[in-house]
């Protein structure tokens, strides 16, 4: 009897040993479905199950995360998710980082960055981050001039235009929402997670974040401050790490992908 009940317990927990590890991640956009997938796929070798989350608003993801509603995120920049973090006085860490992305300006009515006229119409992100990108990236190839400012981190509004070379007209749209309309703008600034939405569109500029502070551009995976030394989160990183630059040495990420 002493013997079936020793059997029982070393079978236990050798099920207890190989119990799975279930991951839940938070991501926008269709840009890393199959990098996810493939993560997916490698994972699951080591009893690690990832539940992938798709969201459509930038602005829940964290709060998701420090809501415990999912484990993981990855969808921002390291400037994005600081002054979220500050914003919201979420408790969120870095598990790692991973590329800088391209913020590239797109059109369906232009070819042309030279086709750009006065009043052209300038669809940009909303939320403050976002916005500043897209205000130093026309700066950076001399369409508009911000006021200067000792503080790198400081976020540019339009407020800050001191020359507005074209006087181009600004619409401010929140960022998962500004391909919608690129077809009634001239010209679209659309992060690279929601870039395979406007596939068919001209490229009028590929950013170069090299040109206005790209360390702050930086994409991570953030999960909760408590989690911050998990192994799991780390693995997850390492093989996504992984996946995006074998991609990018095929070429296949060309134009979205600028550092890894």
């Amino acid at each position: 009897m002493k013997k079936v009940l020793f059997i029982l317990l070393l079978f236990i927990v050798s099920c207890n040993s190989k119990k799975e590890n279930i991951v839940k991640i938070g991501y926008i956009g269709e840009f890393d479905i199959d990098i996810w997938e493939y993560v997916s796929n490698e994972m699951k070798e080591q009893n690690i199950i990832l539940e992938l989350i798709q969201f459509s608003d930038y602005s829940v993801i964290n709060k998701a995360l420090n809501g415990r509603h999912i484990d993981l995120n990855h969808f921002q920049n390291y400037d994005y998710f600081v002054n979220e973090t500050n914003k919201n006085d979420y408790y969120l860490s870095i598990i790692d980082k991973t590329f800088i992305a391209s913020m590239n300006m797109y059109s369906e009515n232009l070819t042309n960055l030279s086709q750009l006229h006065l009043h052209s119409k300038i669809a940009v992100p909303k939320d403050e981050v976002n916005l500043s990108r897209a205000l130093k990236i026309l700066e950076s190839i001399g369409i508009i001039k911000l006021m200067r400012k000792n503080n790198i981190n400081y976020h540019f509004t339009t407020n800050d235009i001191v020359e507005n070379y074209l006087q181009l007209d600004f619409e401010a749209i929140d960022a998962n929402n500004v391909y919608s309309v690129i077809s009634s703008v001239d010209v679209a600034f659309i992060n690279f997670n929601l870039s395979f939405d406007v596939e068919d569109a001209n490229i009028l500029y590929y950013d170069d974040p090299s040109k206005y502070n790209s360390d702050m551009y930086i994409n991570l995976m953030a999960a909760r401050l408590e989690d911050e030394n998990n192994s799991v989160y780390k693995t997850i990183a390492d093989s996504y790490k992984k996946r995006i630059k074998e991609l990018v040495e095929s070429g296949k990420l060309q134009g979205i992908i600028i550092n890894y």
